[in-house]
């Protein structure tokens, strides 16, 4: 009797402390343990997690590890998102001496972003009316800025009709993703293209392309704070 008790509580432990190893480095198989608010049944989980793992994208806490899915991404913190991804690093980047647009001062965060991301190449989003850094993205802006920082060759054809692009000026872009499986419409059968996109939305499509497109990269240590 005694020798089962000692094994029923040497079985205990060890159990115990699987658990904990598989919590402490956040690999459990049913979902993220990464973010507080992010469950395991949400729909861009892995996604998130993988932005995360990559280290595109982060927390928004200091003190607890929240994602904030739901949260609208702004222009500024998606051209530092397309500049990481393609191995900039954007902390090290120095403010420009003057800003190309009136309403993005040099102070701000994103400006040596902006002005890496505008010797590359056009931005995801028309800038007419100036930079607007804060102004939340929208969902074909989401896309054609996938398309672009992974230079995905545009196709026309998909399976949904999506009737709410036909004419869309990311029209093109949307239907690339979505033929590839890197973005899909709402259970109602539209995209919804000029809706604003939340931070779930950014991760869910750029990590189905990325995962397709660059299955070589490997993981890298992912740190919780922001994402500028």
């Amino acid at each position: 009797m005694r020798r089962k008790s000692t094994f029923k509580w040497f079985a205990g432990v060890m159990a115990a402390l699987y658990l904990m190893t598989l919590v402490f480095f956040y690999q459990l198989p049913f979902g993220s343990t990464v973010f507080k608010d992010v469950p395991s049944g949400h729909y861009a989980v892995y996604e998130i997690e993988y932005m995360f793992n990559q280290g595109y994208m982060k927390g928004r806490d200091e003190t607890v590890w929240n994602f904030y899915p739901e949260t609208e991404m702004t222009r500024a913190e998606l051209v530092a998102l397309t500049l990481k991804i393609n191995g900039v690093k954007t902390d090290e980047l120095q403010q420009p001496a003057e800003s190309q647009f009136p309403d993005l001062p040099v102070e701000h965060w994103s400006s040596g972003a902006v002005a890496e991301a505008v010797k590359r190449g056009p931005l995801p989003f028309d800038t007419k009316d100036g930079f607007q850094p804060d102004k939340p993205i929208t969902r074909g802006e989401l896309a054609n800025a996938v398309v672009q920082t992974l230079q995905i060759p545009l196709t026309t054809e998909t399976a949904s009709p999506l009737p709410d692009i036909v004419g869309h000026p990311y029209e093109k872009q949307i239907r690339t993703l979505v033929a590839n499986q890197y973005a899909k419409g709402n259970t109602d059968g539209l995209f919804k293209p000029d809706d604003n996109a939340d931070r779930a939305a950014t991760a869910y499509m750029f990590a189905k392309a990325l995962k397709d497109l660059r299955p070589e990269t490997k993981a890298a240590n992912g740190k919780k704070g922001d994402d500028k």
